[in-house]
């Protein structure tokens, strides 16, 4: 790894991250970390001397004189608000975006699949497992059944159920 291979690739992306120019480079994972370190020592010395700017203090962003930090801006799936990506797989302005993008696309994943709608438990409901599953226990075949009764995954009523045994574990 070459400054000049360095000085190519920020070359080439004319506005970037220090994340960018490594994903230019692209280097071996035993190499990263070396790498992480020139570019950030090449960085710093091109700032200095004034060949490159800062063009954003956080996240830094880095350019040759007369470049916009828009070249670098992605636009936030959910919402359409233009932010600085922190790392590569940033697509999201903020957590709160990137929760509901997650509520979403779980959303939908239960459409494709069929499955309804997330819901609570009955009073009735929660009975039946209680008493079903504290005598015979968590036998595959139990919860299949009372999944089929309760039109509910197996999986989900044995995790209720483990939920209700705390919870009765920690009032007694």
């Amino acid at each position: 790894m070459t400054d000049g291979q360095i000085w190519k690739a920020m070359l080439k992306l004319r506005v970037f991250l220090p994340w960018m120019v490594l994903k230019e480079l692209n280097p071996p994972e035993y190499l990263k970390q070396y790498a992480k370190e020139k570019i950030r020592s090449l960085i710093n010395a091109q700032v200095k001397s004034g060949i490159l700017q800062v063009l954003n203090d956080n996240p830094p962003v880095f350019g040759f004189p007369g470049e916009s930090v828009e070249k670098v801006m992605r636009r936030c799936q959910v919402c359409g608000k233009a932010f600085i990506p922190v790392q590569d797989s940033d697509m999201h302005c903020s957590d709160e975006c990137e929760k509901e993008y997650r509520k979403r696309f779980l959303k939908r994943m239960r459409r494709e699949k069929g499955m309804e709608e997330r819901r609570r438990y009955e009073k009735w409901e929660e009975e039946l497992i209680w008493e079903t599953l504290s005598k015979h226990g968590c036998k595959t075949a139990i919860l299949q059944e009372l999944g089929k009764r309760l039109n509910r995954h197996p999986q989900a009523i044995k995790s209720k159920f483990k939920k209700m045994r705390r919870k009765r574990r920690a009032v007694a």
